[in-house]
Formats: structure tokens, C-alpha cells, sequence
């Protein structure tokens, strides 16, 4: 995968998240029931968004790491 589709499938999530964790895109899944883990479905809905951002910006570094170039030499 190339570094730019990378940034652009990373930025996408985000963007997507953003919607869904806010007006008016959380109300689908704005309700107390059932409790996942004992949380509101609500709250279980953004814990898992922002576990997923957890993951795909790990897997972004990764990607960047290939792409990065080694400062410095030997010295």
C-alpha cells in the first residue's frame, strides 16, 4: 500500500467517525439499551470508534515507517 492511500483511508475513518459520533449521525444508535459491557449502547458506539482510530493509526505508523527515511548516518 502506498503511503498516500494510506493518509487517505486513515483520513476517511476519521472523517467518518467524526459524522457518527455526532450530531446527527450518532441518533440511530443514540439509546441506553442494551448495555455492551456494562455501557449505554451510546457510549459503547464511541468507545468502539475510538478503538478503531486506536488500530488504524497503528497500522498508519506502520505504513509510515516503511516510507520513512533514515536520518543521520554512521557516525
Amino acid at each position: 500500500m502506498s503511503l498516500k492511500t494510506a493518509r487517505i483511508l486513515a483520513a476517511a475513518y476519521h472523517l467518518l467517525m467524526l459524522y457518527f459520533v455526532t450530531w446527527p449521525g450518532i441518533l440511530p444508535f443514540a439509546k441506553a439499551e442494551p448495555l455492551i459491557l456494562g455501557l449505554p449502547f451510546t457510549m459503547a458506539w464511541i468507545a468502539g470508534w475510538i478503538a478503531g482510530s486506536v488500530i488504524v493509526l497503528t497500522l498508519l505508523d506502520r505504513v509510515e515507517k516503511r516510507f520513512r527515511v533514515v536520518e543521520g548516518g554512521d557516525d
